[in-house]
This record gives structure tokens, C-alpha cells and sequence, in this order.
């Protein structure tokens, strides 16, 4: 089970003003250019290696025309996130439950230089298992 994949299906249901929702390492391939994004990336965290529950670390980036809505789209994430509380969402391979999705560090603006879009970063950290526990 990808931690990773049930985050990015969590985020694909929220509702939010992009449907350019993916795990990259840039700004997406065959996406529109210049259009809102958001790149959700894996950044560590705690293994629990004979656990089905994972807490990992995440990389969010939002894209957009300029700082500011890069930041919208960025509010619009943590807000979904606020509501990852006890989630069910279809993976590959089954279903996954997220307990939480937490801030773990406040937002930066930054320039993407090859893409020349700017874009707004944060980190979060999210407990998710493979198996549903009631």
C-alpha cells in the first residue's frame, strides 16, 4: 500500500478548483501550461515496517499564474486536508483508510525557474492504513 496514492485519491475528491492532481517530480506532462496544479510527493516518515498503519511525511506543491493563487490553491488543500479525518478512498489493490492529515510546517512562496510558474510549497504529515480497523 502507497500512503501516497490514498492521499492523492483523497485530494482527487475534495472538490478543489484543479483537477491537475499528481505525484511529480515537476510540474505534469500533457497538463495545461501555465494552469493550476497540484504535486503531491512522498518525503519520508516513519517506516513501521510490520505495521499495515503508515505515517509519512508529504511535499505539496501548488501551482498557479502568480504567488497569490498559488497560495489559494495551496488553502484549498490544507482545508480538504482539515477534513481527512477517518476517510475511506479507493486504491490500487483495495481500500485505504486515513486517519489524519496534519500541518508540519507553514507555506512558502517560491519561482519555478524551467517551469516559470510560481507556486506554493508546504509539508504535512498524514497516518494512513491499508486495512480497514473500525
Amino acid at each position: 500500500m502507497e500512503a501516497i496514492e490514498a492521499v492523492i485519491q483523497f485530494l482527487k475528491t475534495a472538490g478543489l478548483s484543479t483537477s491537475q492532481i499528481a505525484s511529480k517530480k515537476h510540474y505534469g506532462d500533457g497538463w495545461e501550461p501555465h494552469s493550476p496544479a497540484v504535486i503531491v510527493r512522498l518525503d519520508g516518515g516513519d517506516p513501521k515496517l510490520y505495521t499495515e498503519m503508515r505515517n509519512v511525511r508529504i511535499e505539496v506543491s501548488c501551482y498557479a499564474a502568480s504567488d497569490y493563487a498559488a497560495l489559494l490553491l495551496m488553502n484549498e488543500v490544507t482545508a480538504a486536508f482539515k477534513l481527512a479525518e477517518r476517510k475511506t478512498v479507493v486504491i490500487t489493490g483495495g481500500t485505504a483508510l486515513i486517519y489524519w492529515i496534519n500541518e508540519a510546517s507553514g507555506k512558502s512562496v517560491l519561482f519555478d525557474e524551467d517551469m516559470q510558474m510560481d507556486f506554493a510549497l508546504q509539508f504535512f504529515e498524514a497516518a494512513v492504513c491499508e486495512t480497514l480497523l473500525i
